[in-house]
């Protein structure tokens, strides 16, 4: 359901700073827009497959070590989602139909729509095959809400993919992007400056782009829960707790986020890392926790059609000592297979370690634009 806006929210969105918060040099009368497909990779396969229309879907292998790389709305239901073990989305959803990736297809579907975006703005910052951040403050069509064009985008997408999409419209990227998430699938939701404020004091803190489970529960114990209480807590104490990222969750307590949509963007590495709840001393967990993040990182490769041929390994100790390993292969990693193969290479010279292990991550770096080979299809860059 399209949630219907105000006549006041259709208005140009322009940011109202809090006196004395906002850091200077600020950028200000931004409108941005983020677009989000619904269930991308799933809804195409329903998409061109009728008989799939109305049923549980999950893109993916269903081989015992299979991970889900998108769900259908159906699926969703029964707790299915992205990065789910084949094995235990089965268990949830024991009608679960498994469909194998076809990521060449989702490319083409992803250029169309990104087309539709290139009609109306020319800063537009993907972030993978199916979310994109667009910049409508000077907009190719002169129209004054930006709201006005992401209905617009929205029902373009429909009229010419027979897809949906959700949009986020505020003030900031942080705003936009909750905004896309707030009345999903096919919804359209507004942030105003007037808002900002109170929308972020009522969320959880976990539903914060950047706070994952370890530091969710770390901010739990500390009696925060919300955004009120982050809030409420001083600069120096979220330093003094969370180090560098302390001065980002000030700042989005506030509903202040100074990023530009960099339509120029370049990524050097991608990655992804888990901080353990208790920590590690064998080779049997730490593999254990090592496979959703390297399934995590090669869900992104093939989401955005990127490859990379140096595979870092990062291990942070019980102490807070860290310590990087890496390995660079000649030609561009094409499989989740070699890619866990790397990064279990790389762990096993530290075993058994001297000290408990309270997080792993893996990233690539000396990215690549994918190429077809002989094995499969990957999609391209953007």
């Amino acid at each position: 359901m399209l949630a219907r806006d105000t006549d006041r929210d259709r208005k140009a969105i322009e940011p109202e700073r809090p006196k004395g918060d906002a850091p200077t040099g600020a950028v200000q009368h931004r409108k941005i827009i983020h677009i989000d497909m619904d269930a991308f990779f799933a809804s195409v396969e329903q998409r061109d497959n009728p008989e799939l229309r109305g049923k549980p879907v999950a893109v993916g292998g269903s081989r015992e070590r299979g991970v889900v790389a998108a769900a259908s709305y159906e699926a969703r239901a029964f707790g299915v989602r992205s990065a789910l073990p084949s094995v235990t989305a089965k268990r949830r959803c024991p009608d679960l139909i498994f469909v194998a990736p076809r990521f060449d297809i989702y490319k083409v579907v992803s250029l169309q729509i990104r087309e539709i975006f290139a009609e109306y703005t020319p800063i537009i910052e993907p972030l993978s095959l199916d979310e994109a951040y667009l910049d409508a403050t000077e907009n190719l069509k002169g129209i004054a809400s930006a709201t006005q064009v992401a209905e617009d985008i929205r029902a373009k997408i429909r009229r010419e993919t027979n897809l949906t999409a959700s949009a986020g419209v505020s003030y900031n990227k942080l705003l936009a992007k909750l905004a896309s998430d707030h009345r999903k699938p096919d919804g359209l939701y507004v942030i105003t400056p007037k808002m900002g404020p109170a929308f972020v004091e009522n969320l959880p803190v976990e539903k914060f782009h950047g706070v994952g489970p370890a530091t969710t529960a770390k901010m739990n114990r500390l009696g925060i829960e919300n955004g009120l209480d982050l809030r409420a807590q001083t600069l120096p104490f979220l330093q003094r707790h969370f180090g560098k990222s302390g001065s980002y969750y000030y700042w989005i307590a506030r509903g202040i986020d100074e990023r530009p949509v960099r339509a120029d963007r370049v990524r050097k590495s991608i990655g992804a890392e888990n901080t353990f709840s208790q920590d590690l001393h064998a080779f049997g967990p730490m593999r254990e926790a090592l496979e959703p993040i390297i399934a995590k990182v090669w869900r992104h490769c093939q989401a955005t059609g990127i490859q990379g041929r140096t595979v870092t390994l990062k291990v942070k100790f019980a102490d807070f000592q860290q310590i990087t390993r890496s390995k660079s292969v000649n030609d561009a990693i094409d499989s989740l297979s070699d890619l866990e193969r790397l990064s279990l290479g790389l762990l096993e010279p530290i075993l058994p370690p001297r000290k408990g292990v309270r997080l792993l991550g893996i990233s690539l770096s000396s990215l690549t634009q994918a190429q077809p080979t002989g094995r499969r299809q990957l999609s391209l860059v953007l």
